[in-house]
């Protein structure tokens, strides 16, 4: 099943314990606005809050024109636009992980601040097409946005604590497929075979 904004609307309100769903995102139900009014919000705060594999992006890092004085870092480089949370800092042809910070400048600019000469970054990326989402996302975001929105929805602030509960649980549980994916498994043919016997 593909995934729409639509779709994680009427999850949320499913949730809350609203039975009738919206028709499209953009309807002028007051449910859709006030959901509309905290979508992005939510999508980023859930994106942030765990390492999601399907979110993560690599980028070489540019140098910034903007250099700052700092006493423990010698680079700065250009914070990548679609980042929501840089994750780690390495050197280009070395698996070592660096320290490094973030930093704003007056203008508002953010830039990662750190002594490689080659950084790469590791982040998670700003996705706002939904049909990229795992099943896991999805439903962590819908009780999300279920907890931000349910006393105004349902005027029960219990609902929206329950919510938030959900929430952790399912990124609990995220965090543990997260890591699945990608990992070496070995099967131990004997077990198998013992139990095909």
């Amino acid at each position: 099943m593909t995934n729409s904004k639509v779709q994680i609307y009427n999850i949320t309100l499913n949730i809350l314990g609203v039975s009738t769903p919206l028709e499209n995102a953009q309807c002028q139900d007051n449910k859709a606005i006030l959901l509309n009014n905290y979508y992005e919000l939510a999508r980023d705060y859930v994106l942030k809050d765990f390492d999601w594999n399907f979110a993560c992006a690599y980028r070489v890092l540019t140098k910034s024109t903007k250099q700052i004085t700092s006493n423990e870092y010698l680079y700065s480089w250009d914070y990548p636009n679609d980042c929501i949370c840089a994750r780690d800092v390495f050197e280009s042809g070395n698996k070592k992980l660096n320290t490094f910070s973030i930093s704003t400048l007056d203008d508002g600019q953010k830039i990662i601040l750190t002594n490689v000469t080659n950084p790469i970054l590791r982040y998670t990326r700003r996705i706002e097409q939904e049909i990229y989402y795992t099943c896991e996302f999805t439903m962590a975001l819908a009780y999300y946005l279920a907890s931000l929105t349910s006393n105004v929805i349902t005027g029960s602030m219990q609902k929206g604590e329950n919510a938030y509960q959900k929430y952790r649980q399912i990124l609990k549980r995220a965090k543990v497929l997260n890591a699945q994916e990608g990992a070496d498994i070995i099967y131990d043919e004997s077990t198998y075979l013992d139990a095909r016997g």
